[in-house]
């Protein structure tokens, strides 16, 4: 099969096997564009490469995600990604602001706002500690000092890790039961050299403030812990112990719970019988890197997008370009076909005013094509 790029963006095509052995091809395209001030959006001078593997903010597996991979076979709903810094309205230090990113549809002829597609709002704020009263009840403090900005990312949302090192003085306080076993030592990503006494994480972001156990919370003696800066408005944190879902507007990391239990069963079964391909149970959704109330159906392009505090400037509106890029398909039977191409991945970085647009097409290997080109878009 020869596939032809006939535009200036970056594009691949790759084959690849699903959960029931299925073979197809898979087209990607990525394209670069530069917002500008007025909310006017262009074609980036220099282009972003196809991504090969995630890339993260800081140190790999130990910070967010900033992109992930475009090598996957299919995403089931468009990924909504804002790598953005929350920015206090004016300028002016704030203890807490509302900062918000909102999806419409195509205008109507009328010139009416589409249909809204998302709207998902974060509650920003500086920082704010659980502090445990005289009576041992532990109460969420307001917010110490003002906050101008802050980058939002999950570091700064519910998660955390409770972590005990072999040096701790503390840890003649942690049982036995809340200890690592020896296989969770031989196996621990820190090496022999660095593996600590006791370590849990929550699941859901190990990177975040506000996770806490009661074993350590004892063994550490502390009377007050950081709570998360960026939380939900609709469902803001409020009960010390409970675990909330991350809020944010980047990607979820793969090996997390809410992706990684879509990943399917990789047991002793899976090695007999399947290995190196996927399980069975494996669900295309875990392709979806985005926050789940970021996953949306697959965009057209022509969408307006708005994002509130997000930039300094505090409001940021553009449309996305509305052309549709097709794909010509040519088959080994002479026949040919037009296939459009969908965006499964909207890019937003308002720090360096630039979105990425990735489009995506899955074609069968069955009947055999010998061509598919793309032509011109934007």
């Amino acid at each position: 099969m020869n596939f032809i790029n006939n535009t200036i963006f970056p594009a691949l095509a790759f084959q690849s096997t699903d959960q029931h052995g299925q073979s197809f091809h898979v087209v990607v395209m990525r394209a670069t564009l530069d917002i500008h001030d007025d909310g006017a959006v262009s074609v980036s001078e220099e282009q972003q490469p196809i991504v090969l593997t995630d890339e993260y903010f800081a140190e790999v597996n130990k910070s967010s995600v900033r992109k992930e991979s475009d090598l996957v076979h299919f995403k089931p709903k468009c990924d909504v990604i804002v790598n953005a810094t929350a920015h206090a309205p004016g300028g002016v230090p704030s203890l807490g602001f509302v900062a918000g990113v909102k999806i419409n549809g195509p205008p109507h002829d009328n010139g009416d706002a589409g249909p809204l597609i998302l709207e998902k709002k974060l509650l920003v704020t500086g920082p704010r500690y659980w502090e445990k009263g005289l009576l041992g009840k532990w109460t969420l403090n307001s917010p110490v000092s003002p906050i101008r900005s802050l980058p939002l990312r999950y570091d700064y949302a519910f998660g955390g890790e409770c972590r005990v090192a072999l040096d701790d003085p503390g840890g003649k306080q942690v049982k036995a039961e809340f200890r690592l076993t020896p296989e969770q030592r031989t196996c621990h990503p820190d090496g022999p050299d660095s593996v600590p006494l006791a370590h849990t994480t929550c699941e859901n972001n190990p990177l975040g403030i506000g996770f806490v156990e009661d074993w350590y919370r004892k063994a550490k003696k502390l009377n007050t812990i950081p709570a998360p800066q960026i939380d939900d408005p609709k469902n803001p944190v409020t009960i010390f112990g409970k675990n909330y879902p991350p809020q944010g507007f980047g990607i979820i990391t793969k090996a997390w719970r809410q992706r990684l239990a879509l990943a399917g069963t990789y047991d002793d079964a899976w090695l007999e019988t399947r290995w190196p391909d996927l399980p069975e149970d494996f669900d295309m959704s875990y392709w979806n890197g985005a926050h789940p109330d970021l996953q949306v159906p697959h965009l057209d392009g022509g969408e307006e997008i708005r994002l509130t505090n997000l930039t300094p400037g505090g409001l940021l509106s553009f449309t996305l370009p509305g052309d549709t890029p097709v794909m010509a398909v040519r088959f080994e039977s002479g026949k040919t076909s037009a296939v459009p191409l969908k965006i499964d991945t909207l890019m937003i970085d308002p720090d360096l005013m630039k979105v990425s647009l990735v489009w995506r097409v899955v074609m069968p290997t069955v009947p055999e094509i010998l061509l598919m080109e793309i032509g011109a878009v934007l």
